[in-house]
């Protein structure tokens, strides 16, 4: 009978042995499984710190005044620093892309992990944008410190082209010599004009340049005064020259006389306003008339 109950024992164990075993198996692999995936998780909170400081320091200030000059080492700074952010960024994204393709069997089965990811990949793109604005902001500065350079560099241009145009002018057979002039102040006004419209673009993103483009309008009108100008200048006989002079003196003239008229008209219209109301005084009483 003992032999028996032994023996049933023995069968009982042999048979109970592998279940406990694969249940303990099990129990390893899911063990494993999650430490992977605490693993991961760690890892992808160091990225995310890692954004988060480059998503800071990407949102430096780039104010911009009357006061603070657009000097090349300033833009040469700021060049310097996108350069190095941009650089960051584009090693962050290399190590990230590597890393969570390695673990996408694990990211995929977890929904923890694909928030995470979806996190990443968001902030990711949110410090691309920055300094993407960054650079464009950057542009617009090197843009309009260039347009500054070229319009107020050319001034004296201008005035040494209406010499010369004005000295072609005197005679027919340097009619040549001032179309060339004119040829040459044309490509030079369209130069102008493409500056001026970058730096007026630039202006508007920096309200802190509307005191700089304002001064940068009124020189161009300037410029465009004096092209004007130069385009108008024609070989005319000397008679010619002398009626024209003689018609702006008279014009001139005439100007003056018609200032000089209202100049009058308002005088009087302003002594006959006083006297109204001297007459309007002596009407209501308010002056005393001697009795006899």
């Amino acid at each position: 009978m003992r032999y028996i109950r032994n023996l049933w024992l023995i069968i009982i164990f042999v048979l109970v042995l592998p279940s406990a075993a694969e249940a303990q198996e099990d129990m390893t692999v899911e063990e494993e499984l999650d430490s992977t995936y605490t693993a991961i998780e760690d890892h992808m909170q160091l990225f995310q710190e890692e954004l988060i400081q480059l998503n800071a320091l990407s949102r430096f200030r780039m104010d911009i005044d009357m006061e603070m000059p657009l000097t090349e080492p300033l833009l040469d700074a700021v060049s310097g620093r996108l350069k190095s952010l941009t650089a960051a960024l584009n090693s962050f994204s290399t190590r990230w892309d590597t890393y969570s393709a390695a673990q996408q069997v694990y990211i995929a089965d977890n929904d923890s992990l694909l928030n995470q990811v979806a996190i990443i990949q968001q902030m990711r793109q949110t410090v691309a944008d920055t300094l993407a604005a960054r650079q464009q902001q950057r542009d617009h500065l090197v843009a309009f410190s260039t347009a500054e350079k070229f319009i107020w560099g050319h001034d004296k241009n201008y005035r040494e082209l209406y010499q010369q145009a004005l000295g072609y002018s005197i005679s027919p057979k340097l009619a040549a010599k001032l179309e060339k002039v004119k040829a040459e102040e044309q490509t030079l006004t369209g130069d102008i004009q493409k500056y001026y419209g970058q730096a007026k673009e630039a202006a508007e993103a920096f309200p802190g340049l509307q005191l700089r483009m304002k001064a940068m309008e009124k020189k161009v009108f300037e410029l465009q005064t004096v092209s004007a100008k130069i385009q108008e200048m024609a070989y005319k006989p000397f008679i010619q020259r002398i009626k024209d002079y003689l018609l702006g003196l008279a014009a001139v003239a005439i100007i003056l006389m018609c200032l000089n008229l209202l100049n009058s008209k308002i005088k009087l219209l302003k002594q006959a306003r006083e006297q109204a109301q001297k007459m309007k005084g002596m009407m209501n009483g308010q002056h005393n008339y001697p009795t006899i």
